[in-house]
């Protein structure tokens, strides 16, 4: 920790660079105490290690969950010292008595107090939602930071994100993001309108800034014009069709399902596997949710026929509870896992494949063509993106959190 209570219970924080003179007299002022369990803590500082204070051998404080590695000190230093010099209220580890906590930083900007937390070692799911959970309690809004060198880039608009960084997204579920940060670079990273493709591969675009020139109301990322990833989700759907059924289980539900219905991977409707807004809320891939939507209750209809809302909701819901189909936590965000269902249901119908005749009744209108060969498949894949790419990027337009 950067901050110790002296024994006149005054606070210090201890500079970023310590000379040999002003580590004597910073000692020679000893003990100091810690803000949060009050033992005793010991001065460490030397040519490698940043200056910080540390508990003493074998001592248990309630406020600290995992040790600070020097580039978490560097990162909470250089975010509050940015905040700071922009003129905000910030306290470096202040402590929250009545959850017992200890915030990297908290900072009041105008009448809303936020806890920033830096997170560079792996917290249980359990830990992350506890204690933002706690400081909603006192109706402070935590923003989680994840240290940038954990990011796992596969392509420019590709990136893997593990369950554990799936924690830090936050936003709206039709406009997810996460900030990550590198001290070593003193640079903020942001994440912008991931998209799910699968329960660990995302589409999203990564833009970056020096911290220096930033200003904390920079922190919410601007609207996106347009839907980035169309060719990308085309190019990864086909991949999925011709390479899933390779590693899937034998006994897998949904290849059980498509072999007991007569149909294959490769040769599913174009119009399942298609990119809707709050789709973050469902870690089971798109195209494998969708699939049991439309087998549920669109395979085997006729032009003509008439289908409830319900119907979809409920066929979505019992597929949750048997398991085929998994949400996705995320404690940031606010929930409602129904939305990626209404926006799949809302294309269809834009689409002319659904037409609501009344309110939550729906004729099915257009024939939604199971392709027979391979080279059907392309030609009709091709049709539709050509149809309806507008209408899909129009659909998922990324828009800003104050939008």
């Amino acid at each position: 920790m950067l901050t110790a209570k002296s024994r006149e219970g005054t606070l210090i924080t201890l500079p970023e660079i310590l000379t040999a003179n002003m580590l004597a007299l910073i000692k020679a002022s000893a003990p100091y105490y810690c803000p949060c369990c009050a033992t005793e803590l010991v001065i460490k500082a030397g040519s490698v290690k940043i200056p910080h204070f540390a508990h003493k051998s074998n001592t248990s404080c309630y406020a600290s969950s995992e040790p600070e590695s020097p580039y978490h000190l560097l990162a909470k230093r250089q975010l509050f010292s940015w905040l700071k010099e922009h003129g905000y209220q910030a306290e470096l580890e202040a402590y929250l008595p009545v959850i017992k906590k200890r915030a990297d930083i908290l900072v009041k900007v105008e009448e809303r107090t936020y806890a920033f937390e830096f997170q560079c070692s792996t917290i249980s799911k359990a830990v992350f939602i506890e204690r933002t959970e706690s400081y909603k309690s006192l109706d402070i809004m935590p923003i989680w930071i994840l240290a940038a060198k954990h990011m796992k880039r596969i392509d420019v608009q590709e990136f893997r994100l593990s369950a554990f960084q799936w924690l830090f997204v936050t936003g709206r579920s039709a406009y997810p993001f996460l900030w990550t940060y590198c001290p070593e670079r003193n640079e903020l990273f942001a994440l912008k309108g991931i998209t799910p493709f699968s329960p660990a591969t995302v589409l999203a675009e990564m833009t970056s800034a020096p911290l220096p020139n930033l200003s904390p109301k920079q922190l919410l990322p601007r609207i996106h014009e347009q839907f980035p990833f169309l060719t990308l989700w085309r190019y990864k759907r086909k991949s999925w069709c011709f390479h899933r059924t390779k590693t899937a289980n034998v006994h897998d539900p949904l290849f059980l399902s498509l072999y007991r219905n007569r149909l294959t991977a490769p040769t599913l409707p174009i119009e399942v596997g298609i990119p809707v807004k709050g789709m973050a809320l469902i870690k089971t891939a798109a195209i494998e949710w969708q699939a049991w939507l439309y087998l549920d209750v669109l395979y085997k209809r006729e032009l003509g026929q008439f289908v409830q809302l319900r119907t979809f909701l409920q066929s979505f819901q019992k597929r949750v509870a048997k398991g085929v189909i998994t949400l996705r936590p995320l404690p940031l965000v606010k929930r409602d896992t129904l939305h990626p269902v209404y926006e799949y249901i809302s294309f269809l119908t834009q689409a002319g494949y659904l037409t609501e005749t009344t309110a939550g009744c729906y004729k099915l209108t257009k024939e939604i063509r199971i392709p027979q060969t391979m080279m059907e498949q392309e030609k009709l894949e091709k049709m539709f993106y050509h149809e309806y790419k507008w209408m899909l990027e129009k659909n998922n337009i990324i828009y800003n959190e104050n939008a």
